[in-house]
Formats: C-alpha cells, sequence, structure tokens
C-alpha cells in the first residue's frame, strides 16, 4: 500500500520545519538563552522534580503555574490558556477560529510555523508583503484584510525573523480594523519591552501570545494565550486534556517565583546583542539588520560558503537564504561574551 495516497492533500504538499541537529561547538542557530540557572537553583529545581507525582495526571488548569504568569505578566489567570509551547497555541487558536477552509493571514516573511499549521489544518493563506525595509505596508496590508476578511491575522512583535518591530501606531490600526482574530506574537517581549498585553479590554478581537522559551525555559515548552474571556472559552474547547506535564509545570512556576535572575539574564543578553550588532556591522561585505529580539539578521555575499565556513569553525547559525526577502541573509542567535566574540573571530576570517 502506497502511505501518500492516505495523506491529506494540504499535509502531502507541506514540507516539514526544518530543525538542525548538526553537532557544533557554539550554538547560535535556535534563539535560546545560552545561561543555565545559577547552581544553587539548578538544586532545588532538582528537589522539587523529584516530589511531583509522575503516575499521576497533571493539574488541568496549571493552576500554580497561572498564578504567577498572572503576576508576571499582569493579566488575570482566567485570562490564560497554556499550550506546548506557542506552537501547540497557534493551532489551537485556528482550529477554533479557521473555517472549512478558513483563511489565515501573516506578514512576510515572518514565523514559518503560521503557514505550516494553518495549511496542515487545511486553511488556506494570505500572506502580507512587508516593505524592503521590512515594515508594515499599513494600505496595502489593510485594504487586502477588508477585501479578504481573514478569520486570523498573525502579527510577530518583534517579527521573527527580521528582528525588528512593526509600526505601532499601524498595529493598533490593523487590529481595530480587521474583521477575524488577531493575534500578536510577543514570543521575544523580554528584549524588546513593547507589548499589546494592556490593550486586551480595548479590542475583543486580540490576542496575545507569549513564550518562555527564550528566558531560558525552552526546554519547558510553555506558551501563554492571554485574551478576553469569550476568546479563553472557544480555545479551551480545542484544548486537549492534560496539555502542559506535571514536570513543566512545576519548573516553570518555580523558575517564575525567581524572577530576578531571569531578568538579570535577559538585561545581560540585551547588551550583548548591542555589542554584537555593533561588531557585526564592522565586518567587511556584511549588513546587519538591527533588532529588538535575542537575535540579529544578517545580509552577505555567497551566504552558503558563510554558513558552511562557520559550521567548519564549530559555530552553527541559521541559514536563511532563500530567493525573495531573505535571499543571502543568516540568522545568528545573541550567546554569551565569549561565544560572540568567536563567532565575530570566525566571521572576519572569513570574509578575508
Amino acid at each position: 500500500m502506497d502511505i501518500k495516497l492516505l495523506v491529506k492533500k494540504e499535509v502531502a504538499e507541506l514540507k516539514a520545519y526544518s530543525i538542525e541537529e548538526t553537532h557544533a561547538a557554539i550554538k547560535l542557530d535556535a534563539m535560546e538563552n545560552p545561561y543555565l540557572l545559577p547552581e544553587d537553583m539548578r538544586r532545588e529545581l532538582a528537589d522539587r522534580l523529584v516530589s511531583v507525582e509522575v503516575n499521576r495526571y497533571p493539574d488541568p488548569e496549571a493552576r500554580p503555574l497561572k498564578a504567577e504568569l498572572s503576576e508576571y505578566l499582569g493579566v488575570p489567570a482566567e485570562n490564560l490558556v497554556l499550550g506546548n509551547g506557542s506552537d501547540e497555541l497557534i493551532g489551537m487558536i485556528i482550529s477554533a477560529f479557521g473555517g472549512s477552509p478558513g483563511l489565515i493571514a501573516y506578514p512576510s516573511p515572518t514565523f514559518s510555523m503560521y503557514g505550516i499549521i494553518a495549511r496542515a489544518l487545511g486553511q488556506q493563506v494570505l500572506e502580507l508583503p512587508l516593505t524592503p525595509d521590512f515594515e508594515i505596508d499599513f494600505d496595502g496590508t489593510l485594504k487586502l484584510l477588508m477585501e479578504k476578511r481573514p478569520k486570523v491575522v498573525f502579527i510577530a512583535y518583534p517579527n521573527n525573523p527580521t528582528g525588528n518591530l512593526f509600526d505601532r501606531d499601524k498595529v493598533r490600526r490593523l487590529i481595530a480594523g480587521t474583521f477575524g482574530i488577531v493575534v500578536v506574537d510577543e514570543a521575544y517581549f523580554s528584549f524588546a519591552g513593547d507589548s499589546f498585553i494592556k490593550e486586551l479590554a480595548e479590542y475583543p478581537n486580540l490576542v496575545v501570545l507569549r513564550t518562555l522559551s527564550k528566558v531560558g525555559m525552552a526546554g519547558l515548552r510553555v506558551g501563554i494565550m492571554a485574551a478576553g474571556a469569550d476568546v479563553c472559552r472557544e480555545v479551551n474547547k480545542v484544548r486537549l486534556p492534560y496539555n502542559l506535564n506535571s514536570l513543566s509545570q512545576t519548573a516553570a512556576a518555580f523558575i517564575l517565583s525567581r524572577r530576578d535572575v531571569i531578568d538579570a539574564q535577559v538585561a545581560e543578553l540585551v547588551v550583548e546583542r548591542e555589542k554584537l550588532f555593533v561588531e557585526l556591522s564592522k565586518v567587511p561585505g556584511v549588513y546587519a539588520y538591527p533588532s529588538k529580539t535575542n537575535f540579529i539578521l544578517f545580509k552577505t555575499h555567497e551566504s552558503g560558503n558563510v554558513y558552511r565556513g562557520l559550521m567548519e569553525r564549530g559555530i552553527l547559525i541559521r541559514d536563511l537564504n532563500s530567493p525573495g526577502p531573505l535571499s543571502d541573509c543568516l540568522r545568528v542567535t545573541v550567546g554569551t561574551p565569549a561565544e560572540n566574540a568567536a563567532f565575530i573571530a570566525a566571521l572576519r576570517e572569513i570574509k578575508g
């Protein structure tokens, strides 16, 4: 039997999200926080995890974790829905508000999972081209949104992989002028410091996504959706029971209770980002795009050779080179001072 004949057309046409599993001494490809928790915190976390009753199902509402997140975000616990990473929440939102088929819109280029998940769920997609400087073309975008009336619009704020914050007023006007749900994905909020979370009460169609992955908890897979009660109720209808495991709930709640440690690491990464941008901009033949995230997008001639040259020197970054606005583009995650210095030294050597 040919299994391909049984696969849904939308899935058969997809290309899976590619995750590089190449070993490298310096890993700067996945927007992870390079710093471990302090040793005393790791020991205390281990003690807490030992007491978790893994033979029992997890708390389906993740109440202790939601309590910490409520204080952390300034959002009532009843206005939060948690997921196994933001990816799961993206799927829940599309499942709850998409159609048969529905239309899902998002700027381009942006986080590829919006399109992958939408297509896998049988949705049509509408890509909204950004301007050459990766800004929202407000008039053209609003015209398309009003004409096509997508069920869900995703806006990454800051945007991945370009690293920039879109004009805040343009985003506000798009939320107000859009028929469907508007999801502002703030995965990199901690490095940008700007948010739409306080506007939730003003716009009933607004959803804000956050994640703990970028601030040192990537392995826990905790995604956060903040929205009005009506939106949360509908999304909870499609949320799988026990979708967030007990170990992740316990670990995330504990780490959030020591937010000073997280905040200090984030502050150091922001300082390192600015230093890395300055040094990257000095490398001949390299154009670095300003960033409000924990990564920097840069363009360079023969980017494939640069990528391979870095790999040969034990440094892994992300190769984004593809026809269109990301042609000859690479993306580097902000690492420790030593990792950043090694990356710049290797890049200078390659660029000669």
